[in-house]
């Protein structure tokens, strides 16, 4: 099909209008000419205002191409597909609804694409923190081996200054770029974030996608001046939180590991007491000894104590991190072992029919 526009940006939603209505202008703030995007906005059957939101912000932008489809299929790949399949770009530019977008963030997207051997584009992904994070919330920054560093959790990544190749799985998808037919070509996205009574059907979403773009060798690249701001509120900066990331993230590897292999794997014995929490208990025994001796001594420095106890609490944190992602891959592996009807859903050769089994 000829697609006359040179880019699409896709913004699936599910009933976050108050965000949505923060994100989309930022989309439209962009020095990049607007007669060489559209902005096309796939509403995964909210029961909100989002209709309204849509209709507002083509009413105050009367000159930009602005588009509205209903997905009644509930999670971000119909959303994400959905938005593929109506888009006109030759380029589509996925984000999340709870993104703002720097002014240059477009142009530089389009800038890097006039490189015909470029099939993806990541960007940075900075944090706007609705409130200071706490401070344990750095120990989840890890670095990558392009340098720079990562914090999965949080969907936020920054690689430096300068412009280079990355493997595609460092582009993710709250600022995912890749060239329309590439999408098609690898078999589009793998399932994603969905309704929490649907969560078996969850899979590894963009990941499955640049798995594959990497084994064929495409050409993926890390853009530093494709720059958004991922909103953080409160109730992300908190161990609730990253116990139910880490649970989908189980979730997720579990569809991962199943797809490579083809099966699912045997129930992993039972071990009532993990190497983890083992390590976990003597570092308590250990801090609680370390305390007492403090209190008999004088001449040990509260302070030691202080970071002794700052780090046990990051590490039980960690404990708690871990454990969560463990009944995340196990909630996932032991759903397939029950379900035939479940083991085809995570070995489809694509997705692009993504209606989920049994779904009215």
């Amino acid at each position: 099909m000829q697609r006359p526009l040179p880019i699409s940006v896709v913004v699936p939603t599910y009933n976050r209008a108050d965000s949505l209505a923060l994100t989309l202008p930022s989309l439209l703030n962009q020095s990049l000419v607007r007669t060489a995007y559209e902005l096309v906005v796939v509403d995964n059957a909210s029961t909100d205002s989002t209709p309204a939101v849509v209709d507002s912000l083509r009413r105050s932008h009367p000159g930009y191409r602005i588009r509205y489809f209903h997905e009644p299929v509930p999670g971000l790949l119909s959303g994400r597909h959905r938005g593929a399949k109506e888009a006109e770009g030759h380029i589509l530019v996925l984000v999340y609804d709870d993104i703002d977008a720097d002014p240059g963030w477009l142009q530089a997207i389009a800038d890097s694409f006039a490189d015909p051997t470029l099939r993806l584009v990541g960007g940075r992904n900075l944090p706007r923190y609705a409130v200071p994070a706490p401070s344990w919330v750095e120990s989840f920054w890890t670095t990558t081996p392009h340098g720079g560093r990562a914090c999965g959790y949080l969907s936020l990544l920054d690689l430096g200054d300068q412009a280079q190749d990355i493997d595609a799985n460092y582009i993710w998808g709250l600022n995912f770029s890749i060239r329309t037919d590439a999408l098609f070509q690898l078999g589009g996205f793998h399932p994603d974030c969905t309704l929490d009574h649907l969560q078996h059907f969850q899979g590894d979403g963009e990941t499955g996608l640049t798995l594959k773009a990497g084994a064929q060798g495409y050409r993926a690249m890390y853009q530093p001046k494709a720059l958004i701001y991922h909103r953080i509120p409160a109730s992300r900066l908190t161990l609730d939180y990253f116990r139910r990331r880490a649970f989908y993230q189980g979730v997720c590897d579990s569809f991962t590991a199943i797809r490579q292999s083809r099966s699912v794997a045997a129930p992993a014995s039972r071990n009532d007491e993990s190497p983890e929490v083992k390590r976990l208990a003597h570092a308590g025994r250990r801090l609680i000894r370390s305390a007492w001796r403090a209190v008999r001594d004088p001449r040990i420095p509260l302070r030691r104590i202080g970071r002794e106890m700052a780090d046990f609490r990051v590490r039980r944190i960690h404990d708690e991190v871990r454990g969560a992602y463990r009944a995340g891959y196990e909630f996932h592996q032991q759903a397939v072992r029950g379900s035939d009807v479940l083991l085809a859903w995570v070995l489809k050769a694509d997705y692009w029919d993504y209606e989920l089994p049994g779904h009215q």
